[in-house]
C-alpha cells in the first residue's frame, strides 16, 4: 500500500504541476495576444463563480462512490439529475447572475454549466479508478484533457471567441476526461434508481459541498476585509502575500488530499495511515515555508516588483498558518474516509464563525494589512483545535510524526539566513542542508519499524 499510496502521489503530482503550468501559459498568451484587460476582468468574475457551480452540480458523488459502491447505477442517474436541473437552473437564472458579473459573464456561467450534465457520464469509472488507486491513468487523462483544454481556449481566442473561450475550454476539457475514463473502465448504467442510496449519496456529497462552499466562502472574506479598511492597492498587495504562501500550501497538499481520501475510504488503521500522510505533506511543505519565511520580501520583488513591506510582513504571518495547514488539508479527507462527512461540514462552520471575525476585530484594531494577516494567525488556530477534536487527533502523536521534519526544516532555516541576500543561493543552501537531514529521518525511522521487539534476556 505505501509503494502504491507513493507512487499515486507522483502521478497526481506530476500532472498537478503541468497542468497548472499549461493553465498559466495559456492565460498569458491569451492576455498578450488577444485579450484585452477588460475583458479578462469580464472573465474572471465569472471564472471566480466555476468551482462554486461544480459543487452545486453534485461534484462531490464521485467521492460518495469511492467510500460506498454500492448501486452505481443510483448514483449515476442521481448525477445525471442534478447536473441536469443546476444547468437548468443557471440558464433560467441569468438575469439574477447578470447582477453579480454582468450580462457576459453570466452567459459564461450558463454554458460552463453544460459541463455538469457530460460529467455526469464519468462519475462511475473516474471512481472506480480512484478507489483502486489508478493514478496513473487518471494522470495521464487529466494532461489530454489539460492539453485539448489549452488548445481550444488558445484557438476561440484567436478566432476572436476572446471571452468565451475561459468557458469552453473547460467544456471540451471534461468531454476529453469523460472519454478517457469510459475507455480506461467502460461502463454504461442500468435502469435502475434506488431512493435510499439517493439519499444516503446525496448526504454525503452534500455535506462535502457544503463544507467546501464555506471554505470559499471565508477565504475570500480577508480580501474583503482588507478592502473595506485599507483600500483597494492594499488587497493587491495583501492577495499577493497570500498567495505566495496559502496558496502554494493548497496547491501541494491537494495532491496529498486527493490520494488520502481513497486510501481512507478502502478501511485500515486511519490513524497510521493520517501521520503517513501527514508526514508526506509536511517533507514537501515545511522547506518551502521556511524558504518563504526567510525570503519573503526579495521573493515578491522578483515576482510581481515593488510593493509595500507590509506586504512581505503579512506572508511571514502567514506562514505560521500554513504550518498548521500542513495537518489540516489531510484531516478532512480522513473525516470523510471514515464516513464521517459532517464533522468535516461542522469544521468548516466553525472556521466561518471564527475567521472572519477575527479578520474584522484584528483590522479594526490594526493600521495596515498586516493586521488581517495577524487575524489569521489569532483565529486560524482556534479552527485547527476544533478540528483536531473533532477528528479525535492527538496533538502529542501528530507532533512526534512532524517533529523532526521541523526540526530538520528549521536547520535549513538557519543555513539559508547564512547566506541570505541570494534567492538561488538561500534555496540551495536549504536544500543542501535539508534532503539529507531528511533522507537520514527517514531511513533511521524505517530502520526502527523493522527493528524486532527484543525481550531481555532471562537466561541464568
Amino acid at each position: 500500500m505505501s509503494s502504491r499510496v507513493a507512487r499515486a502521489t507522483s502521478f497526481v503530482a506530476a500532472a498537478s504541476g503541468l497542468l497548472g503550468v499549461l493553465d498559466l501559459v495559456s492565460t498569458l498568451v491569451c492576455i498578450r495576444l488577444w485579450i484585452t484587460t477588460a475583458d479578462f476582468g469580464a472573465a474572471t468574475l465569472a471564472i471566480a463563480l466555476f468551482p462554486i457551480v461544480d459543487r452545486l452540480g453534485g461534484g462531490k458523488l464521485g467521492d460518495a462512490l469511492v467510500r460506498d459502491p454500492d448501486d452505481e447505477s443510483t448514483v449515476a442517474w442521481l448525477a445525471l439529475g442534478i447536473g441536469a436541473i443546476a444547468c437548468g437552473t443557471l440558464v433560467l437564472a441569468r438575469p439574477i447572475v447578470a447582477l453579480l458579473v454582468q450580462p457576459l459573464g453570466a452567459s459564461l456561467v450558463a454554458a460552463y454549466a453544460v459541463r455538469l450534465v457530460i460529467q455526469a457520464s464519468s462519475v462511475v469509472p473516474e471512481a472506480r479508478l480512484r478507489r483502486e488507486l489508478r493514478f496513473g491513468e487518471l494522470s495521464a487523462i487529466r494532461v489530454i484533457a489539460g492539453l485539448v483544454e489549452t488548445a481550444t481556449k488558445l484557438g476561440f481566442a484567436a478566432a476572436g471567441a476572446h471571452v468565451w473561450c475561459f468557458a469552453l475550454g473547460p467544456i471540451a476539457n471534461t468531454i476529453v476526461t469523460s472519454a478517457g475514463v469510459q475507455l480506461r473502465e467502460p461502463w454504461r448504467p442500468r435502469l435502475h434508481f434506488a431512493p435510499g442510496r439517493a439519499r444516503s449519496a446525496a448526504k454525503f456529497a452534500g455535506a462535502l459541498s457544503a463544507g467546501e462552499l464555506m471554505y470559499y466562502a471565508y477565504t475570500s472574506a480577508d480580501y474583503l476585509v482588507v478592502g473595506a479598511w485599507f483600500g483597494d492597492a492594499a488587497v493587491g498587495a495583501y492577495r499577493l502575500a497570500y498567495e505566495l504562501v496559502l496558496d502554494v500550501v493548497k496547491l501541494v497538499s491537494s495532491i496529498t488530499a486527493e490520494v488520502a481520501y481513497p486510501v481512507f475510504a478502502a478501511g485500515g488503521d486511519a490513524v497510521a495511515t493520517l501521520a503517513k500522510l501527514t508526514r508526506q505533506n509536511a517533507i514537501a511543505i515545511a522547506p518551502i515555508i521556511a524558504f518563504i519565511g526567510l525570503e519573503a520580501d526579495a521573493l515578491l520583488r522578483a515576482l510581481y516588483g515593488p510593493l509595500p513591506a507590509a506586504a512581505a510582513t503579512a506572508a511571514r504571518i502567514l506562514c505560521a498558518v500554513g504550518a498548521l495547514r500542513i495537518v489540516s488539508f489531510v484531516i478532512p479527507p480522513m473525516l470523510a474516509g471514515v464516513g464521517q462527512p459532517r464533522r468535516v461540514l461542522a469544521y468548516h462552520a466553525i472556521a466561518l464563525v471564527v475567521l472572519p471575525s477575527s479578520f474584522a476585530i484584528a483590522a479594526a484594531l490594526g493600521s495596515d494589512l498586516t493586521a488581517v494577516a495577524w487575524g489569521w494567525a489569532a483565529g486560524y488556530p482556534i479552527a485547527f483545535g476544533a478540528l483536531l477534536a473533532l477528528a479525535h487527533v492527538s496533538i502529542a502523536k501528530l507532533a512526534g510524526a512532524l517533529g523532526p521534519i521541523m526540526v530538520a526544516a528549521a536547520i535549513a532555516l538557519a543555513a539559508g539566513y547564512a547566506v541570505r541576500g541570494n534567492l538561488v543561493v538561500a534555496a540551495l543552501a536549504m536544500l543542501a542542508v535539508y534532503v539529507p537531514l531528511i533522507y537520514w529521518i527517514e531511513i533511521a525511522r524505517a530502520r526502527a519499524a523493522k527493528a524486532p521487539d527484543r525481550a531481555p534476556s532471562r537466561d541464568t
